[in-house]
C-alpha cells in the first residue's frame, strides 16, 4: 500500500507543476541541466503524472478484488 500512496503523490505533484507553468508564463525550463521548451517540459510532467495516476488506480482496483 505504501507504493500506491507514492503514485498518488507523484500524480498530484505533476498536476501542480503543470498548472504552475501556465501561471508563471515562462517560455523554457531547466530540466536535469538542460533547457527545454515549456511544452516539452509540460509533456514530460504529463507523462509522469498520467503514468502514476494510472498505476495508482490499477493497484487500487487490484486491492479491492
Amino acid at each position: 500500500m505504501r507504493n500506491n500512496k507514492w503514485n498518488l503523490v507523484w500524480a498530484v505533484l505533476g498536476a501542480i507543476i503543470i498548472v504552475m507553468t501556465f501561471v508563471n508564463n515562462s517560455t523554457s525550463k531547466m530540466f536535469f541541466g538542460y533547457e527545454l521548451d515549456i511544452w516539452v517540459y509540460r509533456g514530460i510532467w504529463a507523462l509522469v503524472s498520467g503514468g502514476s495516476l494510472r498505476s495508482f488506480l490499477k493497484r487500487r482496483k487490484d486491492e479491492a478484488n
